[in-house]
């Protein structure tokens, strides 16, 4: 009786302790929430299985999420004693366990609602990668999807065997249609003017497609064939893109500045341009809308910009048309030497005006750069990883300048599985454990 006493009292002790632990955390995060740099708006998407973030656009009041979903694989309760690893949480359906099957499973989903009523589902289709683009009065939007079949072997060119689509909503996500678009080209990432007329698809194989008439029709802008020398480890998509040896070459930057110019940059091991030969440089070109084929021919002998050594990470051009750019030092990392290719690569930002650079700033080696944005007064706004040595995960971080690039200030950002700036409010915001923060620059 005493020993059972005893066992009592401990039970008794752990589970008062446990509850103190719930709540020291329940108050931290509370503390969190209260006092941090972030105000806690409202929790979202608390419903929308499995968990994860995306592609974030806040305007106002109303949200939009884009995002590649895995298949959500369910266990079943309580454990089966019986099975020789009890232990081992048991699947509840055969298929989720085999990967090629959950993989092929895996979706393309576009939420949309409001930060009082959360976000509901609006567009579904299968792929493991995708992109979309939205108007600026959120009613025009275009999709694709990029959906590979893990069970069956890579084609004739030793890829993947994939199929794309392209979708199209003009009232908001409330009724789609599918557009006509050949299933075995990647339709890639939509750029349009805000009228939602006229725009581009920029896919992988350094492809570009152009339309004047909201996407019924695409005509592909023909590069020569010297611009295809990029081989990349991996596509950089928004989502699960298999891993390949050798991709297929993609740009690595682009911007559809207001008066419908098309900037593209890409990296040569070695071009013969009108100036002269050039090696181991991004080329930076700069093509108007209504540009004729005849003239294009001439455009790709004479780059706007060429930056030696730097891979270019992301371009913004703002309304003076001058340019901005985020690039690493160096060649790409799959063109390195293998003793090289794990060394830190400095990260640069660099500003151009009619092609000539006027400012480089050099972040320090922990800055791994994402998207730049440019807010309403000429801010600089870069989104980025913090990669502190001895540190598994990086933690998100954002970088601001407000004197065009002279100096950046830093603010950790925590983790954060989506992350907005929103430059009608000069507001950044960020979706962490289902919840929604911002804060103001």
């Amino acid at each position: 009786m005493k020993l059972i006493s005893i066992v009592m009292k401990l039970v008794k002790w752990l589970a008062l302790g446990i509850f103190c632990l719930v709540v020291l955390i329940a108050s931290i995060y509370g503390l969190y929430k209260a006092f941090s740099m972030w105000t806690f708006e409202k929790e979202i998407m608390r419903n929308d299985k499995p968990y994860g973030g995306g592609d974030l656009r806040v305007k106002g009041r109303e949200l939009f999420v884009f995002k590649p979903v895995k298949a959500e694989i369910k266990f079943k309760e309580p454990l089966d004693p019986n099975r020789q690893t009890p232990e081992v949480s048991q699947v509840t359906e055969p298929w989720m366990n085999d990967i090629a099957e959950t993989i092929n499973r895996s979706t393309i989903r576009l939420l949309r609602g409001t930060i009082d009523n959360d976000v509901k589902r609006i567009f579904e289709q299968r792929g493991q990668n995708g992109a979309w683009w939205v108007s600026p009065d959120w009613q025009t939007l275009y999709v694709t999807t990029n959906w590979m079949d893990y069970h069956l072997p890579n084609g004739a060119d030793g890829y993947g065997q994939t199929w794309h689509t392209l979708w199209k909503s003009i009232d908001g996500g409330l009724q789609w249609r599918q557009l006509e678009w050949p299933e075995r080209s990647d339709a890639g990432q939509p750029l349009f003017l805000p009228d939602g007329k006229r725009g581009y698809l920029i896919g992988s194989g350094m492809r570009v497609w152009r339309t004047e008439d909201a996407g019924e029709h695409w005509q592909e802008i023909n590069l020569p064939k010297w611009t295809n020398q990029q081989l990349m480890p991996s596509p950089d998509g928004n989502g699960f893109a298999p891993w390949v040896k050798e991709t297929r070459a993609r740009f690595n930057a682009f911007d559809l500045a207001s008066d419908g110019t098309l900037r593209v940059v890409f990296f040569v091991k070695d071009a013969q341009l009108s100036k002269g030969r050039v090696s181991n440089s991004s080329l930076v070109y700069a093509l108007p809308w209504n540009i004729s084929e005849k003239d294009l021919i001439a455009k790709w002998l004479q780059p706007e910009s060429i930056l030696p050594l730097q891979v270019v990470k992301d371009i913004k051009v703002n309304q003076q048309g001058e340019q901005h750019l985020i690039t690493l030092q160096g060649l790409p990392i799959d063109w390195q030497k293998k003793d090289d290719s794990k060394r830190v690569r400095e990260a640069n930002y660099v500003f151009l005006k009619q092609g000539k650079e006027l400012l480089r700033h050099s972040f320090d080696e922990y800055v791994k750069p994402g998207a730049l944005f440019i807010g309403p007064h000429n801010e600089l706004i870069l989104a980025g990883d913090k990669k502190t040595k001895g540190h598994i995960m990086p933690d998100s971080m954002t970088l601001i300048s407000k004197d065009k690039g002279q100096t950046w200030r830093e603010t950790v950002d925590g983790s954060a599985y989506a992350w907005y700036y929103e430059a009608e409010t000069n507001r950044i915001w960020k979706y962490e454990t289902y919840s929604l923060y911002w804060r103001e620059l």
